[in-house]
């Protein structure tokens, strides 16, 4: 395999088709023990293929691994948490049983940046200064016409780049001309000064080209940096906001770099105010600081300045648009995530009508209403398995481990998330405007769009010696440091216990059925059914889940025993009898044979490759690098692990780039590679 290629980190495995008609059904309840049902306590036994990193579990130190005492240590152990091995018990069990997108966000919506080019003539600058509950505006001023002024020019007039902020107020002493840009400038530059009616918006310099050729003949000039300035207009106006149109602005703000760092724990402890303002820098660091801007947030606040493309009636302005820059993002399409997704997929809510998975682990609807405008009526169904905490065989040491940045999932990357289409491969985008092909809503979509490809696994990782990030993982805290600055909300540390460490909790389970006791032994240990499809020429693979976080880099992969410890019926727990015949393997011959054809053909064609460890070669998983991974047995520099921004783009469907998808979960291990796509120099992320 080529240095020139990687597998991605992650893969999906595609949702039933069909499903039986009973998919549904009513669960079996907590009233008394069913005939032909079945309690009792299983005791499972899992081993760390990877290190193991748990994080998120206590407020105070959310990167610490969680530990407490236990008899027959003489201090505090790292543990496993019941409710962590039950969560992805459950995760697994979806997707063994084809149950339903419990974690899900069926509203979601992308949104995309814009092509580079002037706003429309109805666009105009606004300042806030009224809002709701929701952040939204209720009240704002416009301005009139937009000016466009260097930043050099605002340094003179406010004193420096310490007062250019968004907000900021200044006089234009001179009259404006139109650029070459078709917007509007500053007629004599410096003719500018602090104070007055016109207000000031700073916005970020990445979409700003480098556009004048150097004099000496060698490549470009830094681009020139301007900020909007606007006047604004006497009187304040009522605002009308259609729901659609704030819907569009909070779809379109999600996928911004502040609201994804906002929601990532803070590396340097204390997370900053939600208010404060995000210094910008010239794209040439020579010229260092510009100004600060507002961050991109959900939630707008009183004294902003954005864009508004407005329709004035008396006292009141209804909108059709919010933007907080001149280049901004759109939505992708009007089909959302739940459209994209089979309708008997979406969560379960009526605890009459629950899907496989459900009626084992529970279920509850936090969505209902009571159809009245008041609270929401929780439906709930409580599940029929208790998971203890996982105990550690010995006192494992903890090592603490320096995080690269990852980023929230970014649904809108089509060419990964959407469902596969041979036709599309290596096609361009064709139509007017221009929306690249990986885009929701582009030319690719037809009727209610193309389905979402399934269920998101991380590949499994039996030798973590060989995956990048432990190949590379003393020189991390470096390189990072440097490429997103030391102070990035983005980085993150944690702590793991070794690869090879054990645990063993007991899960008891009460009026489970065969089928349902066969489904939980599976998700505990999916070797159990995927076994059964091995080659009989082969020798026979590990199969695993993943535990914890930090699963993209190769944390997580854990293997289990399972034996069933107790095991009653209503009989023989009340009546004397003897205990039911039925043992591990009779239990999942019955979960197996209960599946449809479509369920079966994915644990054949998908999950003996997505759960078997290392079926993915380890040592080209990895997000789009920016560079060639050395093969084994190389010195890999973690600069080879920096995030190639140029992929997205080069593989996105445009015009100018085809279309490249990722490769299916049921491919050859021959297909699932990509090319790498070096990072442009001067290229980073924006």
């Amino acid at each position: 395999m080529s240095e020139h290629e990687f597998i991605n980190p992650y893969t999906f495995v595609q949702l039933p088709k069909d499903v039986p008609p009973d998919w549904r059904s009513t669960p079996p309840g907590h009233g008394r023990l069913r005939p032909d049902r079945f309690s009792g306590v299983l005791e499972v036994t899992l081993t760390a293929r990877s290190p193991l990193m748990l994080r998120n579990v206590y407020d105070g130190d959310a990167s610490a691994f969680p530990k407490r005492h236990f008899s027959g240590f003489e201090k505090p152990v790292p543990f496993v948490p019941g409710s962590s091995l039950a969560g992805a018990v459950r995760s697994l069990h979806e997707t063994l049983a084809g149950g339903c997108l419990r974690v899900f966000d069926s509203g979601f919506r992308p949104g995309y940046r814009d092509e580079a080019q002037v706003k429309a003539d109805s666009w105009r600058l606004a300042q806030i200064e009224k809002v709701d509950e929701r952040g939204a505006p209720t009240r704002l001023r416009l301005c009139g016409k937009t000016v466009w002024v260097e930043y050099a020019a605002l340094h003179k007039a406010l004193g420096g780049a310490s007062k250019l902020t968004t907000g900021a107020r200044v006089t234009l002493l001179s009259g404006s001309v139109p650029s070459s840009l078709g917007r509007l400038e500053l007629g004599e530059p410096f003719e500018v000064k602090e104070g007055g009616e016109s207000v000031v918006l700073v916005t970020d310099s990445g979409a700003r080209h480098d556009t004048r050729k150097n004099p000496d003949g060698e490549g470009y000039l830094p681009g020139r940096h301007f900020c909007a300035t606007g006047e604004l207009e006497p009187g304040s106006l009522e605002v009308v906001l259609p729901d659609e149109v704030w819907q569009e602005y909070l779809d379109a703000v999600d996928g911004t770099r502040d609201v994804q760092e906002s929601r990532q724990p803070w590396a340097g402890g204390s997370s900053p105010r939600k208010d404060e303002p995000v210094p910008v820098f010239h794209r040439d660091e020579r010229l260092g600081l510009v100004g600060y801007r507002d961050p991109a947030r959900r939630e707008l606040r009183p004294g902003q300045v954005v864009w508004v493309d407005p329709e004035q009636s008396g006292q009141s302005v209804r909108l059709r648009g919010i933007s907080l820059s001149v280049i901004w993002r759109h939505p992708g399409g009007r089909v959302t995530a739940g459209g994209r997704v089979h309708a008997y997929a979406r969560a379960c809510f009526d605890p009459r009508e629950l899907c496989p998975s459900c009626r084992l682990f529970g279920s509850v609807d936090a969505e209902g209403g009571d159809g009245k405008g008041g609270g929401a009526r929780q439906r709930a169904y409580r599940g029929h398995v208790r998971f203890a905490d996982a105990v550690p065989v010995e006192a494992y040491e903890l090592e603490e481990e320096f995080l690269p940045p990852l980023g929230a999932p970014k649904p809108g990357a089509g060419q990964f998330y959407l469902t596969r289409d041979n036709s599309l491969q290596g096609r361009s985008a064709t139509s007017v405007p221009d929306k690249a092909l990986r885009e929701w809503g582009s030319e690719a979509d037809s009727g209610d769009g193309r389905r979402l490809r399934g269920r998101k696994h991380y590949w499994l990782t039996g030798n973590a010696g060989t995956r990048p990030y432990f190949r590379a993982r003393g020189g991390t805290r470096e390189v990072f440091h440097d490429r997103y600055g030391s102070e990035s909300k983005l980085l993150s540390k944690a702590q793991s216990v070794p690869e090879g460490a054990q645990f063993t909790a007991k899960v008891r389970f009460e009026n489970l059925d065969a089928v349902a006791l066969g489904g939980l032994l599976c998700s505990l240990d999916p070797g159990l059914l995927l076994h059964h499809f091995d080659p009989k020429d082969e020798e026979r693979p590990r199969y695993g889940l993943a535990l914890g976080g930090g699963r993209p880099l190769g944390f997580g992969t854990c293997t289990a025993e399972v034996r069933i410890l107790e095991l009653d019926s209503a009989e023989s727990r009340y009546l004397g009898a003897e205990a039911p015949d039925l043992d591990v393997e009779k239990a999942v011959a019955a979960f197996r044979e209960s599946a449809g054809d479509d369920m079966r053909d994915v644990w054949k064609r998908q999950l003996t490759k997505v759960l078997r460890l290392d079926w993915a070669p380890a040592d080209r998983v990895w997000y789009p690098p920016a560079q060639p991974i050395p093969a084994p047995g190389q010195p890999l520099n973690p600069e080879a692990l920096k995030a190639s921004f140029t992929f997205w783009k080069e593989t996105s469907g445009s015009r100018t780039n085809p279309y490249v998808q990722l490769p299916s979960s049921a491919a050859k291990r021959s297909d699932m590679t990509m090319k790498v796509v070096p990072q442009k120099k001067g290229k980073g992320r924006r």
